[in-house]
């Protein structure tokens, strides 16, 4: 495995009308901090089955390993996963034995107004009993309810108090923006490279929802944005920009496919786009042009609508439709990289790429630095002439082939044929 490399993998590729045969509900997660932890964005029904069902081969994703999780809206297929995720990695309490009063938390959430009270209640509802101890940061506006985390009670009646925590709930912090309407540097922690930040800042949809940035303060200085549900990103614009994003994560909830790609195609331009946009979502030709204002060196379209199962193999008509998606957003973003459209399971590894000598302001300072980075972590890395972008599941020559779907007979035959 390549030392330093950001990875991003996606659980769930779907928009809200799933789960499918061929994709879940929205998440994913990265893959950044260089210790075997894992960050995850948004946690949908499934999303703790996903663990189990992915390719080991090619990935080996423990979800005992989440540390961190960002929720970008309160959405049904973006939260519906956090409960069952959390049953399942925080573990049974003790039998027989003290329960602890309390620990620092196994995991951290982190998420707009209300996801607080919602993992909360729901912990409570349930009778969930876990041995180790969470809690829930939540990113707050001025006009924003406060949801007090007042001491855990093993009164019957404090079930229902929303203000009272769960019994292995720690008390989150509420994080007010700031005057720009931002989170900044919310989060921080120490990765390879030195300090890795998470920004957070509003984009738009039908109900108040959130853009991620994990970005690094030094070393390569790779930058993603993830993006939550939106029909218009550009108020997230300014955490975007300088430096520019390494990857950016842009929903494409529908398209318009021509005739001549799919036969079944009925639907015009202008309705595909009024429908997108009454519901608060985007088309890949949005996508691109998002990535093109802020200068995204890749784009990888996700939130996949339901009319866009992933391709089984090769010649599926899927893979057409797929491709023209990707298509769409490629020509708006105006790129020499091709658009991605997601699929369960997809992985995108991103290499760090250190300055060569000619980017660094002096010839004493390249000096300088090459004598600090002899016998450290970045003697491993690669530098400009890496690759852009790797995809373990993607084979150009085959199409989008459905991650965890064994080839079979017919697959066989149809390969025959040609």
């Amino acid at each position: 495995m390549m030392q330093g490399a950001f990875r991003v993998t996606f659980l769930g590729t779907s928009s809200g009308g799933g789960p499918s045969e061929s994709r879940n509900c929205s998440s994913l997660v990265c893959d950044v901090v260089g210790d075997g932890t894992l960050w995850m964005v948004d946690c949908a029904e499934g999303t703790n089955r996903q663990f189990a069902f992915q390719d080991r081969s090619s990935t080996n994703l423990r979800s005992n390993k989440v540390t961190k999780m960002f929720i970008t809206h309160m959405h049904a297929d973006h939260i519906m996963g956090i409960i069952p995720f959390l049953r399942n990695i925080l573990y049974p309490p003790p039998v027989a034995k003290p329960f602890p009063v309390s620990k620092p938390p196994a995991i951290e959430i982190y998420g707009p107004c209300g996801i607080r009270a919602f993992v909360r209640q729901v912990m409570k509802m349930t009778c969930t009993r876990t041995a180790d101890f969470w809690t829930v940061h939540e990113l707050l506006t001025p006009t924003d309810r406060k949801t007090p985390c007042l001491p855990h009670s093993d009164a019957a009646d404090s079930t229902y108090e929303l203000d009272v925590m769960h019994k292995t709930e720690v008390a989150g912090r509420d994080i007010m923006c700031s005057e720009d309407g931002f989170w900044k540097a919310f989060t921080v922690s120490q990765s390879l490279f030195g300090e890795l930040f998470v920004d957070a800042g509003p984009i738009s949809h039908r109900d108040p929802c959130l853009g991620y940035v994990i970005r690094e303060a030094a070393g390569p200085m790779r930058k993603l944005v993830i993006l939550g549900d939106t029909s218009d990103a550009s108020a997230i614009i300014p955490l975007c920009v300088n430096p520019p994003p390494s990857l950016l994560v842009h929903e494409a909830t529908d398209a318009h496919i021509p005739r001549h790609v799919d036969y079944n195609a009925t639907r015009t331009p202008e309705a595909v786009l009024d429908k997108a946009l009454s519901r608060g979502h985007s088309i890949p030709s949005m996508a691109g042009a998002f990535a093109k204002s802020i200068g995204a060196e890749r784009l990888v379209l996700n939130h996949i609508g339901g009319r866009f199962p992933a391709p089984k193999y090769a010649r599926d008509r899927r893979t057409a439709v797929m491709k023209e998606i990707e298509k769409q957003a490629t020509q708006a973003w105006g790129s020499k990289t091709r658009a991605i459209a997601a699929y369960d399971f997809m992985q995108v590894i991103i290499p760090p790429v250190l300055p060569t000598p000619r980017e660094a302001d002096t010839e004493s300072d390249n000096e300088e630095s090459n004598e600090e980075e002899r016998g450290s972590p970045m003697d491993a890395i690669q530098t400009a002439e890496t690759v852009t972008m790797q995809l373990h599941h993607a084979d150009p020559n085959e199409g989008f082939l459905y991650a965890s779907k064994k080839r079979g007979r017919g697959d066989r035959d149809r390969r025959r044929r040609r």
